[in-house]
């Protein structure tokens, strides 16, 4: 089958000027107040919150000054001028009234249930949303920090060639997202029957998708440097696409096997009774 490249060229340019051109200028001003608002976010919840928790679930602390920390705690964050609403996380945020609810519960009551219930929830839930945002804050943050201290010591002309790299691997991937949305719609549509398209516009698409991943993959050799400083090589690719795109799926699979009933990590609460004059 003989195909006439040259018919489909204009509309193929059109769709991947535009999808560059979103990519790279139009979503520009949204990251930037991304940007903005996870390093307001990180400076004034994550990190205090991050550190605040990991003093009180420490072991060496004792019960009386780890329910003295945590009335701190939650007096802070749910005061009348709180910034708990820069974690950006509703659920976060419902978890922490609820728990903020049920910690004064425990205070009136002095119930050991409900102190279980309460320590749970701190460590299990709490801290582990504000660890999982803490850390992709300061990733999102500086990714590219160790990249560019690496570059900028560099002479000009090495600096251009990384940079060169850097933007076609990056572009080689974004034709890869165009071309496989192409070929998704037009191989669909031609299967429903539909003339959307032109009749083979889906074998063009699948030609610049398969030449797009081995440009990408080809890029990628020469581009190592960079995906080397700027990935967290502490954490796995799939569970860094997991955590990415599935969050909640992972945080349910990571609880899969810890049951709430089994739970032993509970520190001894403070017993004012042992204490009383």
């Amino acid at each position: 089958m003989e195909i006439d490249f040259s018919k489909y060229l204009p509309v193929l340019a059109a769709v991947i000027s535009v999808s560059l051109g979103y990519m790279y200028g139009v979503r520009s001003k949204k990251n930037d107040r991304i940007m903005q608002l996870t390093q307001e976010s990180l400076k004034e919840v994550y990190s205090p919150m991050f550190h605040e928790i990991s003093r009180i679930i420490s072991k060496m602390v004792k019960p009386i000054d780890r329910e003295k920390m945590m009335d701190s705690f939650f007096d802070k964050y749910a005061s009348d001028v709180t910034s708990v609403y820069k974690l950006g996380n509703l659920g976060l945020m419902q978890s922490f009234y609820e728990l903020s609810n049920k910690y004064q519960q425990f205070k009136l009551t002095r119930d050991s249930s409900v102190w279980k219930d309460v320590w749970y929830e701190f460590e299990e839930v709490i801290f582990y949303e504000v660890k999982s945002g803490y850390m992709n804050s300061v990733n999102l943050l500086y990714r590219d920090f160790k990249w560019q201290q690496y570059i900028q010591a560099k002479p000009y002309w090495m600096k251009l060639y990384f940079e060169s790299i850097k933007f076609l691997h990056e572009t080689a991937n974004g034709a890869i997202v165009t071309s496989a949305i192409l070929l998704y719609f037009s191989g669909f549509f031609r299967l429903l029957g539909l003339g959307l398209f032109p009749k083979d516009f889906w074998v063009i698409s699948l030609i610049i998708f398969v030449m797009s991943v081995l440009a990408s993959l080809f890029l990628a050799l020469f581009n190592m440097q960079y995906i080397i400083l700027s990935s967290n090589i502490k954490q796995s690719l799939l569970r860094k696409s997991m955590n990415k795109i599935f969050p909640k799926l992972l945080f349910k699979w990571d609880g899969l096997f810890s049951v709430r009933k089994n739970y032993n990590k509970v520190p001894p609460m403070y017993d004012i009774n042992i204490h009383k004059d």
